[in-house]
């Protein structure tokens, strides 16, 4: 399921649901390298390959982790953690 829309400022937008295959994950990759900020979502960020492009964001951009649960980034770099959300 493709949720991406091109806008004047190409903000790309893809979701991957649970259990599902990542089939563009190199497109993926290089979608991430150029990110600003990266945001994930309710995710255990143990389900790869998803779950491995953190380790592709640029050491300068932002990453947000929204997540009702308690979750580990399995990185040392900066994540700011918001703990939102229904159980």
């Amino acid at each position: 399921m493709e949720t991406r829309r091109e806008t004047e400022h190409s903000c790309g937008l893809f979701i991957v649901w649970f259990g599902e295959a990542v089939p563009e994950i190199e497109t993926a990759i290089q979608y991430v390298e150029k990110a600003d900020i990266f945001v994930i979502i309710g995710t255990s960020l143990n389900v790869y390959p998803a779950a491995g492009l953190l380790h592709y964001v640029p050491r300068e951009a932002e990453v947000y982790l929204i997540d009702p649960k308690s979750v580990d980034t399995h990185t040392s770099r900066p994540v700011h953690v918001i703990q939102k959300g229904s159980f």
